[in-house]
């Protein structure tokens, strides 16, 4: 299975648009404009994991949050956020 992680834009996000502030949501140094450009629904858990991540200093403090069970995800997902890291951490 290949995954591809999308950059966020606009074009991306605009199924969002109703929602939030696209403009200032894609100057945000959140990751969650990478979650909702990559598939996640904008919603609490998407809001909860990007919270989580933002506020974590290191990758394993994220997989191994108290707040969301990061291991309950589906693989497809775990990859996804994995890729989603390289991107966002580099």
């Amino acid at each position: 299975m290949t995954t591809i992680i999308v950059h966020p834009s606009i074009e991306n996000l605009q199924q969002f648009s109703d929602s939030f502030d696209i403009e200032k949501l894609l100057q945000s140094e959140g990751i969650l404009p990478w979650l909702l450009a990559n598939g996640w629904n904008y919603g609490d858990e998407s809001c909860l994991i990007a919270n989580i991540i933002d506020e974590s200093t290191s990758l394993d403090q994220v997989w191994e949050s108290d707040e969301f069970d990061f291991n309950a995800l589906s693989d497809e997902l775990k990859e996804k956020l994995n890729q989603i890291f390289e991107h966002f951490y580099l």
